[in-house]
């Protein structure tokens, strides 16, 4: 009998208790609106919505009440929203198939344009798909809508693109290297069992995810035996410093993101505890020098693209990160998205996941933003 991978065995559904304690939340509402209001109206402002500032606001409190039951089966909700879909119901059997190894976990998002499925090895572009939420959250679910949308766009300019998410170990339950070591088993399924050409595979990430893809980079580097990916590498909003250190933006946009620095910091020292800044610094903040003078030209591969919300918390160290890559010679596509908060490509398309699953034929303007940023970015790596 084959053996079946379980990411995280301790981690079960929301129960009962958990689902009621969620009403605690229900005073926060009025009270944030107040605050809200009163912030823009006397104090300080910012270049958000009301609505957009008023939910930024609002996470901020909740984070701290909600079960960690609750915040890890929302990552899940696509599923049963792509179980149901009238978009994907001719074609679901071959999307989002479970793939189960002895050493990790992980999901074909789709392996090649929906409708036109072939196999991994024949596509142009394998995503080597790498989800955040601060190591304690986060599922391949959350990659469906917008690299299905994804996948859609790139085919519309001649280029089939194959999506894989890993399943990886969360914490508290799970610490470093952990994460490291499945990125890597998954990364040598695509070599070795899909016959994958590494120049075909580029690793894309979000937040904690990003951190994860260049620790791997980073592992692959020191260890010389797997070859790198050729085909780029794509940080969506990169957590870069696990201690939060650098000032600058986690206090000038603290009122503009949904991001608490007290939390952040408590994730970074699950996944990797105190014991570990003597020996592991450059991991733990990647905008440190590398040891030995080792260069991020020898890490990363040739095509680099590091994208970034201007009312972002991380926004500092994002900034020092390409600093650093940029004097090691590593040519980085930078964008800085104006008004835009943390991780926004996947979390406002995330909204836009029952409507785009719901929908049939051309999707309408303005809907999957964050997949049509995305698949823009990586077309142009291509060409």
């Amino acid at each position: 009998m084959a053996m079946v991978y379980v990411p995280n065995p301790g981690v079960g559904p929301a129960t009962l208790m958990d689902k009621l304690q969620c009403l605690t939340l229900l005073p926060l509402l009025p009270w944030t609106c107040f605050q809200v209001l009163l912030r823009r109206a006397v104090w300080t402002t910012n270049d958000l919505s009301f609505k957009a500032d008023f939910i930024c606001n609002f996470l901020r409190s909740a984070q701290p009440l909600l079960p960690m039951s609750i915040l890890r089966d929302t990552t899940k909700d696509s599923e049963p929203k792509f179980a149901t879909s009238r978009r994907f119901a001719n074609n679901k059997t071959e999307l989002y198939e479970k793939v189960s190894r002895k050493e990790f976990s992980g999901r074909w998002i789709c392996k090649g344009c929906p409708g036109k499925s072939t196999t991994a090895s024949n596509v142009d572009l394998v995503l080597f798909y790498i989800h955040g939420g601060a190591y304690q959250v986060g599922h391949p679910a959350s990659a469906l809508a917008p690299f299905l949308r994804v996948a859609e766009l790139a085919d519309k300019k001649g280029i089939s693109v194959a999506v894989f998410a890993l399943d990886y170990s969360l914490t508290p339950e799970a610490q470093f290297p952990t994460q490291v070591s499945q990125a890597k088993a998954a990364y040598r399924y695509l070599l070795e069992d899909q016959k994958i050409d590494a120049a075909k595979i580029a690793p894309i990430g979000d937040s904690a995810g990003a951190h994860l893809i260049l620790s791997l980079l980073s592992v692959l580097a020191d260890e010389k035996l797997l070859p790198k990916p050729g085909a780029g590498v794509f940080l969506i909003a990169p957590w870069i410093d696990l201690r939060c250190s650098t000032g600058g933006s986690w206090t000038r946009n603290r009122d503009s993101d949904y991001l608490r620095r007290d939390i952040i910091i408590r994730a970074g020292l699950q996944v990797m505890p105190h014991e570990l800044d003597a020996t592991a610094p450059h991991i733990i903040n990647f905008a440190l020098p590398r040891p030995e003078k080792q260069s991020w030209a020898q890490i990363l591969p040739s095509k680099v693209w590091v994208g970034i919300g201007s009312n972002e918390v991380l926004l500092d160290e994002n900034i020092a990160f390409v600093d650093h890559l940029r004097a090691d010679g590593v040519n980085v596509d930078f964008q800085i998205y104006q008004g835009k908060v943390h991780d926004w490509q996947i979390v406002e398309d995330l909204l836009d996941a029952d409507k785009y699953f719901a929908t049939v034929g051309e999707v309408p303007q303005g809907m999957m933003q964050g997949a049509a940023n995305l698949a823009e970015v990586i077309i142009s790596a291509m060409s």
